[in-house]
């Protein structure tokens, strides 16, 4: 109670502006013309990227405009705030109760020197506080055992190659037998999701469910 009261007084006292029109807004930090226009869930047509570990996946919004800048803003700029505008994307454009069937969450994993340099991974300051408001479970699971290039940077071809065999499952007792939400900032090609796929099922996994929240995908 007190938490909602103190949030509810910051949120008077410090109105946030719309990412994309810039105007006041309250609640989300969205107004609501904007956020019913950015916010676009789609389902990838997995057959299309020749994808076949991941069972499914869903895309929140488009990789452009005011999306882009605040994933660019927090990767490059390490403005962590802007966090929260985008979690509240995803409480905007996903059904409540969509994953009832899901056990865990589990985020793609950056490598140990990225973290290092960056300090976080964007894809769970965005996800966690909205895995806890639907009550899944969060779960440190996948390691990423070599440092990759950023897939955006290479041919199809070389992205295959950059990202085979860069993730391990950690604790295989906790993906066994389970159903998974696997989650991600960015779904390009799906190549780095469906990889993460192919090692939680080989470990045990029974579906692997991907979730991005932009999608950078032609």
């Amino acid at each position: 109670m007190l938490k909602d009261w103190w949030a509810a007084l910051l949120a008077l006292l410090f109105p946030q502006r719309c990412p994309a029109c810039h105007a006041w807004a309250e609640g989300t930090g969205w107004c609501s013309t904007c956020i019913a226009q950015v916010a676009k869930p789609r389902q990838v047509a997995l057959a299309l990227h020749n994808l076949r570990w991941l069972d499914e996946c869903l895309t929140v919004t488009d990789y452009t405009g005011p999306v882009q800048r605040l994933i660019r803003d927090m990767k490059f700029r390490r403005m962590t705030r802007q966090a929260t505008k985008l979690s509240q994307l995803l409480d905007y454009a996903i059904v409540c109760g969509r994953y009832a069937d899901i056990d865990i969450i589990v985020a793609v994993p950056l490598h140990a020197e990225r973290i290092k340099e960056r300090g976080f991974n964007q894809t769970a300051l965005v996800f966690k506080p909205w895995a806890a408001r639907q009550k899944l479970i969060w779960t440190e699971a996948l390691d990423r055992t070599r440092p990759t290039v950023p897939q955006w940077e290479l041919t199809l071809k070389e992205r295959r190659k950059n990202i085979k065999g860069a993730f391990a499952v950690t604790r295989p007792e906790l993906v066994t037998g389970k159903h998974i939400l696997l989650v991600d900032d960015i779904f390009t090609s799906g190549l780095t999701m469906e990889e993460c796929a192919k090692v939680l099922k080989q470990a045990g996994a029974v579906t692997v469910k991907g979730l991005a929240l932009a999608s950078g995908a032609p």
